[in-house]
């Protein structure tokens, strides 16, 4: 008796343990995606007009994908007293959720993101007739919501604001907004 139990158990255990692997397999689900963007980015005092956002995002099930993301901003100071440029980096790496119904492609997809990592500033400026050149790494926690449109089959067009932990010094409060395709593939 014990060991049809066991049987049981153990039956049990690997069906919801593949069954759910065998249906998403046999759904329309894209396997990997890429992002390219226009962004612009906030942080408290400044507001960088250009800059460029890429992610790869490999999705583990339909609705989740491991990300990675690399972002910079650019912005070229021309005051009485200071002149020259400001730039931030970006690295980091984390999740996506996204609302699926089916496959992934056609229909709009909105979701959401946590991203953890590390940004950089640096500034390369003329300051009072000075040249001042600093630049530093931060700690970075990043949530995000976004949603990606189809045009083609593996084309979309993405939208997504996210908002942004730096742990410099002293933490500070940003703000970002990227606007960009995102290329889906199996």
């Amino acid at each position: 008796m014990r060991r049809i139990s066991r049987l049981c158990v153990f039956t049990v255990i690997l069906v919801t343990t593949l069954l759910p692997t065998i249906v998403a397999a046999q759904t329309n689900t894209d396997a990997w995606s890429i992002g390219v963007g226009y962004q612009v980015l906030h942080i408290p005092d400044e507001t960088f007009p250009f800059g460029m956002n890429l992610d790869i995002a490999v999705h583990v099930v339909p609705s989740m994908a491991l990300v990675g993301e690399f972002g910079f901003a650019t912005d070229d100071q021309h005051e009485s007293s200071v002149s020259g440029n400001l730039k931030f980096y970006t690295v980091a790496g984390g999740a996506r959720w996204t609302m699926t119904t089916g496959s992934v492609r056609r229909v709009v997809s909105p979701y959401v993101q946590m991203l953890v990592g590390a940004a950089r500033s640096d500034a390369d400026l003329i300051q009072n007739g000075m040249p001042f050149n600093d630049g530093d790494w931060a700690f970075m926690l990043q949530p995000g919501v976004g949603v990606t449109v189809p045009l083609t089959a593996p084309i979309g067009v993405m939208g997504q604001i996210d908002y942004r932990r730096a742990f410099f010094y002293g933490s500070e409060n940003e703000w970002r907004v990227v606007l960009g395709v995102r290329v889906f593939g199996r």
